[in-house]
């Protein structure tokens, strides 16, 4: 049972089906969906029954359920993806009682590794580097939840090390969202503690070795030049390259569209990307309303105000899960592929499960991966 959860936990941190299907093709990334999927079944029959995480498996039942009725897509597309969120959601509900933070910490510190490597071994014109992760905003989230587990790790070297090494990774995604979540989670963190105020060293450090190093690095070249420009003296011409095709620019275009429909949607797959505007809406709140009505858009609103509430509650007794609950809260609003988004679904169900647990809840303590 352990070398299958490991198994499980590694497929979902490092995204592995998405990966495999990018670098070894179609046929070998789909047998390698099928396998994650069979692990999670197999492990759920094997492994002592707890309740699951209701809240989300009702949300997917009414986004599948209502955004279903104008879809007229393939079938079997969309019976597929409902199939595999409720196995997952279902899957995972004994398995994340399981795993203990340090030891997630590990999977992160990889994934964000695979991100450095990615920039220095495997550079490309696009210059945003994300690792496992194929896409930069994604590998951003890695990097956040990772340096909010830091916060967990007693072993000083230790979590400095992760501070650099999560710092520094979602540094080469360029990502304007890591940017801003990290200053905000740093100025929290010190707020908190003022023992914490190392941490914006650390990331001014971070900024300077790739400053230093950009030269034999292959970098965006438009972000970079945005942000060397702000920290010199044209911040008006660096902010205004920064602020094209922002999110709210994005959001706009799906604005009618969402108004026009809003109490049973435009149906599944309509805001997602696949027809019309290339992009998507990236905005998981705006995609639920958008393709499923208010019902599930008003479900979800609940479980993420609850999961922020728990969060801020536990701030100063536990300041990466406080941390982490902003950060789960502020990414919904930034990406668009909630529902088969398998990295953020885990880390939801296991800081639900975490802010919820008793405080003399030792089974993680007792058996881990």
């Amino acid at each position: 049972m352990k070398i299958l959860r490991f198994i499980v936990i590694t497929f979902s941190i490092w995204y592995l089906p998405t990966f495999i299907l990018e670098v070894s093709g179609e046929t070998a990334g789909s047998y390698t969906s099928y396998l994650m999927f069979i692990m999670i079944l197999g492990y759920y029959f094997l492994a002592p029954k707890v309740k699951p995480y209701f809240t989300l498996i009702f949300l997917g039942i009414t986004y599948y359920l209502i955004s279903g009725l104008a879809y007229s897509g393939d079938f079997d597309y969309f019976i597929f993806k409902f199939l595999k969120f409720i196995v997952f959601i279902v899957g995972m509900s004994e398995l994340v009682t399981r795993c203990k933070p340090n030891y997630l910490f590990y999977f992160l510190l990889v994934g964000a590794l695979s991100i450095i490597v990615n920039a220095v071994f495997f550079p490309h014109m696009y210059g945003r580097y994300s690792g496992f992760y194929l896409n930069p905003n994604l590998a951003a989230l890695v990097a956040l939840i990772g340096f909010c587990f830091c916060y967990k790790v007693s072993n000083r070297i230790l979590r400095m090390i992760g501070f650099i090494i999560f710092i520094f990774a979602g540094f080469l995604t360029f990502s304007r969202y890591f940017i801003l979540m990290w200053i905000l989670l740093s100025l929290i963190s010190v707020f908190i503690d003022r023992k914490n105020a190392e941490v914006l060293g650390l990331g001014i450090g971070s900024g300077i070795i790739i400053f230093a190093v950009a030269s034999l690095l292959q970098l965006n070249p438009y972000r970079f030049k945005a942000i060397e420009n702000i920290l010199g003296d044209q911040v008006e011409q660096g902010t205004r390259v920064l602020s094209e095709n922002s999110r709210v620019e994005t959001w706009s275009h799906f604005f009618d569209d969402i108004l026009n429909n809003i109490i049973f949607g435009n149906g599944f797959s309509s805001l997602s990307g696949d027809t019309g505007i290339s992009v998507g809406v990236h905005n998981s709140i705006l995609l639920t309303i958008g393709e499923a009505g208010i019902i599930p858009f008003f479900i979800m609103i609940i479980m993420f105000g609850r999961l922020f509430y728990l969060g801020l509650k536990k701030m100063k007794e536990e300041l990466f899960a406080g941390l982490l609950s902003l950060v789960m809260c502020s990414y919904i609003f930034v990406s668009h592929n909630f529902y088969d988004n398998y990295l953020l679904l885990f880390f939801l169900i296991w800081l639900s499960w975490y802010l919820s647990k008793p405080a003399n809840d030792a089974k993680p303590e007792l058996e881990t991966i």
